[in-house]
């Protein structure tokens, strides 16, 4: 997989969110570790990295 490319950086973003989330909400409230929410935050945050990458790749690239 090409490391510039949009799905790549989106998708290790989401995932390092995903796992800073989950590290942050255990570190700081132990009894409230909501997977289900830590999920749909890492897709949205994946949907906005993935448009804003292939927005900026598009505009600089021509």
């Amino acid at each position: 997989m090409d490391k510039k490319s949009p799905l790549f950086t989106a998708s290790a973003a989401s995932v390092i969110y995903f796992i800073i989330y989950l590290m942050l909400r255990y570190l700081l409230q132990p009894e409230t570790v909501n997977i289900l929410r830590a999920l749909k935050g890492a897709a949205v945050f994946w949907a906005v990295i993935f448009l804003v990458h292939h927005f900026l790749k598009r505009r600089y690239s021509d």
